[in-house]
């Protein structure tokens, strides 16, 4: 059964996927809500009936099932579905520190950039600060994210 950690993570996970894909900010703030409110529930919702689920101010019917489809098979299948529209290796991007869902969304409809190393590659080619309302600072802090993470996958492998 999964703990509300990894549920609001999913949440989380489809807010960006929609944000990445230019959905309804209103959805995308309903998921990111949901997250929120979900991480910080000192219950395991993961129990709740999709009744209690609804009592909680912010949980609506979709989400309300949506977190009991979660909680009992470990998976959503709408996740899925949004994590097949999207290279695997864009998921990556968003764990850079400091690149957002808004910034992944331009790198990739702007740039083509799917993957750390094509936006490496992009940022090493001065394409970054050529983006309007980025520039040559934010390109010099994505080397040095990129450098980070990966000195940090390297001590961990």
């Amino acid at each position: 059964m999964p703990d509300n950690g990894s549920i609001a993570r999913v949440f989380k996970e489809i807010a960006d996927l929609l944000e990445i894909k230019g959905a309804n900010p209103f959805k995308i703030r309903a998921y990111r809500n949901a997250a929120d409110i979900i991480a910080t529930t000192p219950e395991s919702i993961a129990g709740f009936s999709e009744e209690e689920l609804l009592e909680i101010p912010g949980i609506g019917r979709d989400l309300a099932a949506k977190t009991r489809e979660l909680a009992d098979r470990g998976r959503l299948a709408y996740h899925e579905e949004l994590l097949r529209e999207f290279p695997p290796s864009l998921l990556d991007l968003l764990a850079l520190p400091g690149l957002g869902p808004k910034t992944v969304a331009r790198f990739l409809h702007e740039l083509g950039v799917t993957s750390l190393d094509e936006l490496e590659a992009a940022a090493r080619a001065g394409r970054i600060r050529t983006m309007p309302g980025l520039g040559a600072k934010r390109e010099e802090l994505v080397l040095r994210a990129i450098n980070r993470q990966r000195s940090s996958d390297n001590s961990t492998a």
